[in-house]
């Protein structure tokens, strides 16, 4: 991926949170947009634009679509459903294109870490015709009155920003649960923590999985951070203490709100560079805040002009 370097940013960033010396490399969205196939569905307006990143993971891209559908058709806000691929080869793309959905592939060396900050940031930039931005998971899948009670916990709370569940928890299916829902074998409204194979997650406090952000935060603060995360990393910690500098993160606990998480191996351990990437987030959180506001404007300014 070809980068510029810039040396605006302040020495305290550049020595506490970017890797590289003296030196941050900023993406070249220009060039990277310029290599993206992009295939449009959904050109209009929409009240919420339902981004995902994938690189792999096609058995989850049928019941995750099966299920937002069945959610949109139970809302009365008008939705578009945006897959962006990260990959060597276009996988998702027929399936996409056969469905209407929004699809955006850049194509993606095996040689490079997956960046989900990256494939997120592109969705809103190639397809932000929306008021607001909604950047889910793919192994998560959600009920029938998923928008329904997205949008009571947004009136409520008047919030701009929202994790589109509560406690801080998904609910994690097991591999038998997983099939079934694969294969349409057991409808997503059935599921509940009462249901035999559904379980709590070990540990409570995430930040990621699903999470809705009005147009305008999101573009304040920057969007997504692929220069500091890639791989397993903690980038939706890093988005959420951006997002509360600005405004407040709010969480989606009246009414209640449960998605599930598919089975699939975990993936924790498998960055390298996790331990570096967390102490980002909290050398971001010791910072003063002029310059935690000054690393927000310099993200603003890479990509405000696609606002």
């Amino acid at each position: 991926m070809d980068t510029i370097l810039d040396k605006s940013i302040p020495s305290v960033l550049i020595n506490d949170i970017v890797n590289g010396g003296d030196k941050t490399l900023i993406l070249d969205y220009d060039e990277i947009i310029s290599e993206c196939e992009v295939y449009l569905s959904n050109t209009g307006k929409t009240d919420i634009n339902f981004i995902i990143t994938v690189k792999n993971r096609l058995d989850f891209a049928k019941p995750m679509y099966d299920s937002f559908l069945a959610a949109k058709n139970s809302s009365d806000l008008n939705i578009s459903y945006t897959v962006v691929e990260l990959s060597d080869y276009g996988e998702h793309k027929s399936y996409c294109i056969n469905n209407g959905i929004n699809y955006i592939w850049y194509k993606y060396t095996k040689s490079l870490e997956f960046n989900k900050c990256l494939g997120l940031n592109l969705g809103a930039i190639l397809s932000n015709k929306s008021d607001s931005f909604l950047f889910h998971d793919i192994d998560c899948v959600i009920k029938s009155d998923f928008f329904n009670k997205l949008k009571e916990n947004i009136e409520q709370k008047k919030s701009k920003a929202i994790q589109c569940f509560h406690g801080g928890r998904v609910l994690y299916l097991n591999d038998d649960l997983t099939n079934q829902v694969i294969n349409e074998k057991t409808k997503v409204d059935s599921l509940s923590l009462d249901v035999n194979g559904v379980s709590e997650p070990v540990c409570f406090g995430a930040t990621g999985g699903s999470i809705y952000v009005e147009k305008d935060l999101f573009f304040e603060i920057g969007g997504y951070d692929p220069e500091l995360f890639y791989g397993y990393a903690p980038e939706d910690t890093f988005f959420w203490s951006k997002i509360d500098l600005i405004d407040t993160m709010h969480i989606s606990d009246n009414p209640k709100i449960d998605i599930f998480h598919m089975n699939h191996k975990s993936m924790s351990l498998t960055n390298p560079e996790l331990d570096y990437m967390l102490s980002l987030c909290r050398k971001f959180n010791s910072m003063s805040l002029d310059d935690k506001l000054n690393l927000i404007k310099i993200k603003r300014d890479i990509i405000k002009k696609f606002y």
